[in-house]
């Protein structure tokens, strides 16, 4: 990743920032272990793929009323603890995936419990991560975290489908929450932040209406759509295509696997070269990535397409989430952190009923869904036009 050894050790001797690389790599291995099967868990219990849909919206409604509010208890609690204070919702919600079949009315509760592990989780790593963030060396520090991540990313999947074949689902939910409540731990060590909350719903709400904000927001919107696509749609369409979780795991672990050899060129280049340029070629990559899904209908065809579009996106979050960080001033980022949220999740229930109705209607239902998060990649490079709140380092 960098030119010599005393570069490396310069950049990973902050022990604030090894904490952080540690937590992500066990959380990563503990929650993708459970997270790509969720849809495809789901599937197996024999709910519609509308239905899957249904799901996550009602988490992401969820999102939206319960943002600011959690943003508020996140300051009194702080950014680590919020971590730590995430992690049983977590554990319930897969305790409740597990009673599902069982208990169907619960369908309708846990989605609640997901987006208090995700607000909590998301709005505290995000005000720990900025704090100790070098800006001069945003694509690095996005580039070392993807690598951890994507680390975890490789032996879970492996590890969650042999559990799966020979233990089921069951062993893997346990599995999995002792492995989140462990990578709390390494956060705990040091110091506690504390944000503060300078900004009422108003200032949330105006940001909205601010022609400024709109390619930001059209932006923001992209990625939502496109990722919500990419997580709850194409592992369905991967289970019916191998026919078997532990295969699912096995392409998902090495696809991954094909995006380390891009993680560190890209970081790279995120610090050096135009973060614009980057990033419109990362989003010309990503949208063929997409399309190509369209031609996915053999298993080795899957793969490769699979591969492609994971090694794309990569380079294409990369500087996408470069600009992110370089464009706050830090009195506003939390500000801007939930308005970010709020967006997010306010585009998916404007769009993903319309995903619902495609599978409803079921008139190539997967090619259509694959083609809008085709469109909705074109709008990541919008981000270029956002406002720079803060200009120095």
């Amino acid at each position: 990743m960098f030119r010599n050894i005393h570069r490396h050790h310069q950049f990973f001797c902050r022990k604030e920032m090894n904490e952080i690389y540690l937590s992500v790599f066990l959380m990563n291995l503990a929650e993708s272990m459970i997270s790509i099967f969720v849809p495809i868990y789901l599937y197996y219990l024999h709910y519609s793929v509308a239905k899957i849909l249904f799901f996550f919206f009602l988490s992401s409604l969820w999102s939206v009323v319960l943002a600011l509010p959690a943003a508020k208890m996140v300051a009194r609690f702080g950014a680590k603890h919020s971590i730590l204070f995430s992690t049983p919702f977590l554990i319930i919600y897969y305790l409740g995936l597990y009673l599902l079949e069982a208990t169907p009315a619960l369908f309708y509760f846990l989605p609640l419990l997901l987006t208090l592990r995700t607000l909590f989780y998301n709005f505290g790593f995000d005000l720990n991560f900025v704090d100790h963030l070098d800006r001069r060396r945003v694509g690095r520090a996005l580039s070392a975290l993807a690598t951890f991540s994507i680390f975890g990313a490789i032996l879970s999947p492996l590890v969650a489908g042999l559990i799966i074949a020979f233990s089921g689902f069951v062993a893997v939910f346990l599995i999995g929450s002792l492995l989140l409540i462990v990578s709390v731990i390494p956060l705990l060590i040091t110091k506690d932040i504390h944000p503060q909350i300078n900004f009422t719903a108003n200032n949330i709400i105006n940001r909205f209406w601010q022609k400024k904000n709109a390619s930001m927001i059209l932006s923001f919107t992209g990625y939502a759509i496109e990722s919500s696509i990419g997580r709850n749609v194409w592992p369905v369409f991967l289970i019916i295509i191998f026919g078997a979780a532990q295969q699912v795991g096995y392409v998902a672990a090495i696809s991954a696997a094909a995006t380390m050899a891009v993680i560190r060129l890209t970081g790279k280049l995120a610090d050096k070269f135009s973060l614009q340029k980057l990033l419109r070629l990362g989003t010309l990559f990503y949208f063929f990535g997409w399309l190509g899904t369209l031609f996915a209908d053999a298993s080795v065809k899957v793969f490769f397409i699979d591969s492609y579009k994971n090694v794309s996106e990569r380079f294409l979050i990369l500087p996408w989430a470069s600009l992110f960080y370089k464009m706050f001033q830090r009195k506003k980022y939390f500000e801007l952190l939930v308005f970010r949220d709020m967006v997010f999740n306010a585009s998916r229930l404007i769009v993903m009923p319309l995903i619902m109705l495609i599978f409803i209607i079921d008139f190539y239902p997967f090619t259509l869904s694959f083609i809008i998060a085709s469109l909705f990649t074109l709008l990541y490079p919008l981000i270029n036009r956002a406002p720079i709140e803060e200009t120095e380092m």
